[in-house]
């Protein structure tokens, strides 16, 4: 089916319900009417969240894993406590992981929500280990992936950042953080100019 045949009759759902809805509670079936109001609204929810989705999906078309990636690295021994790394995550600027790696290896990554989980009185004493996000077990990337399916895993994982691996090296890692800075850019970048006033 034509995906703009199934946006439209997406979009035709709500209004729909909400009229039979009003037409149910007038005919005197308040319970069926209202049960068909909360289904028009949650309709409404669905649409936009899909039309939403479609607009961040145009926005990041033809861009590539590799483009938007972190390449600095800021690494961190396993036993590094968190008072030792974590004020320069307050930066906002690249990187905004820590990798936390034994030579060559990555074990984990922490972002600023693993450091926010920690009171900052216990810093001097938790571990990079301990606050850290495994990478076993994580999606890979490859540098020249497109980003809307690698931003996808990574929303559906609990990690800061996703491991961008290639020619069997540590690349670089795709932040949560990265991928929102480069929607918010080119956002920006097709808006609309502002009229003078």
């Amino acid at each position: 089916m034509d995906p703009r045949l199934r946006r439209l009759g997406t979009l035709a759902v709500a209004p729909a319900l909400l009229a039979a809805g009003f037409v149910m509670v007038l005919l005197g079936n308040a319970i069926g009417g209202l049960a068909l109001l909360m289904a028009a609204w949650f309709a409404r929810t669905a649409a936009r969240a899909r039309l939403r989705q479609d607009q961040l999906a145009k926005l990041i078309e033809g861009v590539t894993v590799g483009e938007v990636m972190e390449t600095e690295p800021f690494v961190v021994v396993p036993r590094a406590t968190l008072d030792t790394f974590a004020p320069a995550l307050d930066g906002g600027a690249e990187p905004t992981v820590v990798r936390v790696m034994v030579d060559d290896a990555l074990l984990g990554l922490v972002g600023p929500r693993e450091v926010e989980r920690v009171p900052r009185g216990r810093w001097p004493v938790v571990h990079a280990d301990e606050a850290m996000v495994a990478t076993a077990g994580l999606p890979v990337l490859d540098p020249g992936e497109s980003l809307g399916p690698a931003a996808n895993r990574l929303g559906a994982s609990s990690a800061p950042g996703l491991p961008v691996v290639s020619e069997g090296r540590l690349a670089g890692v795709l932040t949560r953080l990265a991928v929102g800075r480069t929607l918010h850019e080119r956002a920006a970048a097709e808006a609309p100019p502002r009229a003078r006033g």
